[in-house]
C-alpha cells in the first residue's frame, strides 16, 4: 500500500484538533446556557412560589410547578455534572512515551503521528458527540420543564388572583 502525502496526514490531524476545540466550545456554552436556565427557573419559583405559597394552602398546579422545579434542577444538574470522559486533547506523557520515546526506542515519524493521532482524534470526537447529544437532550428537556411550570403558576395565579 502506497503511503499518502505527509501533508495531507497532517491536514486530517490539524481537522481533528478543530473538529475536538469545536466540541469543547460546544461544551461550554451548553453549561452557560444550562445555569442560566437554572438560574431563570429559580427566579421563576421564588417569584410565581411567593405569590402562591403564603397563603399557606398549595394547590394541586403548585405541587406540579414544584415538581416541574425539581426535575428541571436534575436535568440541568445532568448536565453540568463534572465528567471525566470528555476527550479534547492528547496527554503529552502519552505522545511522548508511545511516539517519541517508545519502548522500542524508535522514534515514529511526524506524517505516522498525524495519521495515528488523527485517528485517535475521530474516535474522541465520536465518543464527544454522544455524551454532547444526551446533555443537549436533558437540556431541552429543562427549558419545557420551565415553560410547564410558568404555566402552572400562571394558571394558579390567574385562579386564585
Amino acid at each position: 500500500m502506497q503511503k499518502a502525502d505527509p501533508q495531507a496526514y497532517r491536514l486530517a490531524f490539524e481537522q481533528g484538533q478543530r473538529g475536538l476545540d469545536d466540541q469543547e466550545a460546544v461544551l461550554a456554552e451548553l453549561h452557560t446556557r444550562a445555569a442560566t436556565l437554572l438560574a431563570a427557573a429559580a427566579l421563576v419559583t421564588s417569584f410565581f412560589g411567593g405569590q402562591v405559597l403564603p397563603h399557606g394552602h398549595v394547590p394541586l398546579l403548585g405541587w406540579l410547578a414544584i415538581a416541574c422545579f425539581i426535575a428541571l434542577a436534575g436535568s440541568i444538574l445532568a448536565v453540568l455534572w463534572p465528567r471525566k470522559h470528555w476527550e479534547f486533547d492528547v496527554s503529552p506523557t502519552r505522545l511522548i512515551s508511545e511516539y517519541i520515546e517508545p519502548p522500542d526506542g524508535q522514534p515514529i515519524a511526524l506524517p505516522d503521528i498525524h495519521r495515528d493521532l488523527a485517528l485517535h482524534m475521530d474516535r474522541s470526537a465520536a465518543a464527544n458527540r454522544r455524551h454532547l447529544q444526551r446533555a443537549m437532550m436533558m437540556f431541552r428537556v429543562g427549558v419545557l420543564l420551565l415553560v410547564f411550570e410558568v404555566v402552572a403558576w400562571v394558571v394558579l395565579l390567574a385562579r386564585h388572583p
